[in-house]
């Protein structure tokens, strides 16, 4: 196994490549990134032990990493598994400061073993002012739930405090993560972040029965995340929760007089609505289940019309139409310019999306493969053949920023385009007068009365 010794070291390449990743990420990637709580986060130096919630395979990484814009390089502590594939992928990850944590099912009793040699490194790089983060429940949960904390966060937590004689003043720093959408670009990333806590007051558990203080610890940390997260604890109807906040996210944003713009909002209003279920599932059950059935009806009725909840949201009119397609005509020349320049960066990672098994690591093939390798690739090539062709370097620079700017149109136009179409079907269906629809809008009415709005 390659040496780990000096992950925590400050590393100057690995910071200049942080640049564009901090601009493929925050800027191009996600359309905003909403930091709540950023107050919270300790100094420096201070020993930082940051714990998330995990949804969203790598992308969740990335979103604390590039938390920190004070020239903090995080460690980050990963399943084990991954740095087995060969050596290259090994020192790939631990040039981005991953080290390697083992599960039972990941590997034999020497990698367990390498478990302890972890912990330690890691508690040491605490005690010397690093930044750690771990997410405790070790897999990412494909939606808006958690699993269970594992025991792997608390036993690193309490090995630091004990290497340091529980003097080393270690602060804990929760964040719940939320996204918008977790499957397409140019959508919002929220991150909440809750005040930092020692462990001062489990020490004498920990003493005692070390593994009382680790559920203990877990308990508190669990509580604190899911407070300012989306914790959806009905499994059994969890694509109902989900269908209720679609429907109900921009009457309640209204309700709570929330800005609409903020995608804080938007997990605000899903919090709301989950509280009025789960409420509802304990105090009123026989209205709880007829929701889960019209939500249900109503998720199918919508897949079947191919419509989304956004188009029974507005009215648009046959001339409106007309003028989205007038539009759509009128700047088709600028979105052919970008798609011809970014069709092969921007569509590469649709090959290695067909067979993909967990479709939580959608985004992180979006932003790997195409983000980070594709485009500066392709425009490294694009920049060469037109100063070729051009004989002229600053013309191929300009051809290059206007490629550039043109990825938000092309990509932009798209989106409208499909909009508009789905707002034709939408209007064909309401002047035939379709059956389903009128069940569908009378399903909808429904939930938003029983929830309030």
């Amino acid at each position: 196994m390659i040496s780990f010794e000096k992950v925590n070291q400050f590393d100057k390449l690995y910071h200049v490549w942080n640049y564009y990743f901090y601009f493929a990420h925050s800027r191009l990637y996600y359309r905003n990134v909403r930091i709540i709580g950023e107050e919270h986060i300790p100094k420096k130096g201070v020993p930082t032990f940051v714990i998330a919630n995990h949804q969203n395979a790598l992308m969740d990484a990335l979103a604390i990493l590039y938390l920190f814009r004070n020239k903090r390089q995080p460690i980050f502590i990963a399943r084990g598994d991954i740095f087995k594939k060969n050596v290259i992928v090994a020192k790939l990850l631990r040039f981005l400061k991953i080290l390697p944590t083992f599960r039972s099912r990941d590997g034999g009793r020497d990698d367990i073993r390498s478990n302890l040699e972890t912990f330690d490194l890691a508690a040491r790089f605490l005690n010397e002012g690093a930044t750690v983060c771990m997410f405790p429940e070790a897999k990412h949960q494909p939606g808006r739930f958690f699993s269970t904390f594992k025991k792997g966060y608390p036993r690193l937590a309490f090995r630091s405090a004990e290497l340091s004689d529980y003097q080393n003043n270690l602060k804990i720093l929760p964040i719940a993560i939320y996204y918008t959408n977790y499957f397409h670009m140019r959508y919002d990333l929220v991150m909440v972040i809750g005040e930092p806590f020692g462990l001062e007051p489990f020490y004498e558990k920990y003493k005692a029965e070390p593994n009382n203080a680790y559920l203990a610890l877990n308990e508190k940390s669990k509580a604190i995340i899911q407070e300012m997260g989306i914790d959806v604890k009905d499994e059994e109807h969890y694509g109902q929760y989900e269908t209720a906040f679609a429907i109900g996210r921009k009457k309640m944003i209204e309700k709570e007089h929330l800005p609409g713009k903020d995608p804080y909002s938007a997990l605000l209003s899903d919090k709301k609505i989950m509280g009025i279920l789960d409420e509802m599932h304990l105090q009123q059950p026989e209205k709880f289940s007829a929701i889960m059935l019209q939500a249900a009806e109503y998720k199918e009725g919508m897949e079947k019309l191919n419509l989304r909840t956004w188009q029974l949201e507005q009215t648009t009119s046959t001339f409106q139409l007309v003028l989205r397609f007038f539009w759509l005509l009128l700047s088709f020349p600028v979105f052919l310019f970008g798609f011809i320049n970014n069709f092969v960066p921007f569509y590469a990672c649709e090959l290695p999306k067909r067979n993909l098994q967990d479709k939580m690591f959608t985004s992180t093939i979006n932003f790997g493969v195409s983000v980070i390798v594709m485009f500066p690739l392709c425009y490294l090539l694009l920049f060469v053949l037109v100063a070729l062709i051009s004989h002229s370097c600053l013309f191929s620079l300009g051809y290059l920023v206007a490629s550039f700017i043109t990825i938000f149109v092309q990509y932009g136009w798209r989106k409208y385009a499909i909009k508009t179409l789905s707002l034709c079907r939408y209007h064909r269906y309401e002047r035939g007068k379709n059956a389903l629809l009128a069940k569908i809008k009378s399903a909808r009415q429904s939930i938003l009365s029983n929830l309030g709005l």
